[in-house]
């Protein structure tokens, strides 16, 4: 009878410890991050993202977002972001702009995050996929799928002020490569501060 009792407090200290572990990895449910940083659009589309330097526009780049978990795993962020490209900056399908051209996006992603799955002892830092629709516009307007990742990195250890690095692919609806369409496929890399409300 010892044992068993023994076995049951044992099994129940454990079951709480994971519990209490799990749910403080980034934000709880109903919690809100609000978000500010940097971005970085590659317009290269159907061209490779890694050649050089220069293929990527970092003209007034600014990020914002807003994000809430409504379950343990899965969170909604809505994010805006502002850059643009100078005249002449190489383009993927349409070449060239003959002006300087802006780039407005608004984004609804959903997020799953799985960093405890991985590193279950790091609870500063937590991993994230993303998947969701966008629209864009860059001398024409055009919708997206969004499809990729990031890492939620808490600074302080009352998780309350993160770093978070990501980078998402955003596949236009209307892709074109006739050389007409600046609103194409291209790859959009945010660096951001976090702030937990």
């Amino acid at each position: 009878m010892k044992n068993t009792v023994l076995l049951v407090v044992l099994i129940f200290v454990i079951g709480v410890h994971t519990h209490y572990g799990q749910s403080v990895r980034s934000i709880d449910k109903n919690e809100w991050l609000v978000s500010v940083g940097v971005n970085a659009i590659n317009s290269q589309g159907s061209k490779s993202p890694f050649g050089s330097i220069s293929d990527w526009a970092f003209r007034f780049p600014l990020a914002v977002g807003v994000e809430t978990k409504w379950t343990r795993l899965f969170s909604l962020e809505i994010a805006a972001n502002l850059n643009g490209f100078e005249e002449g900056a190489a383009l993927d399908a349409a070449g060239p702009p003959d002006d300087d051209l802006v780039y407005l996006s608004l984004d609804a992603n959903l997020k799953y995050y799985f960093g405890e799955y991985i590193f279950k002892n790091a609870e500063w830092l937590d991993f994230y996929a993303l998947a969701g629709i966008g629209y864009f516009d860059l001398d024409g307007g055009n919708l997206s799928a969004n499809v990729g990742g990031g890492a939620m990195i808490w600074v302080n250890s009352n998780k309350t002020f993160a770093l978070k690095p990501q980078v998402v692919g955003k596949f236009a609806f209307n892709h074109s490569n006739k050389g007409s369409v600046y609103a194409n496929n291209h790859i959009q890399f945010n660096m951001m501060a976090v702030i937990k409300l």
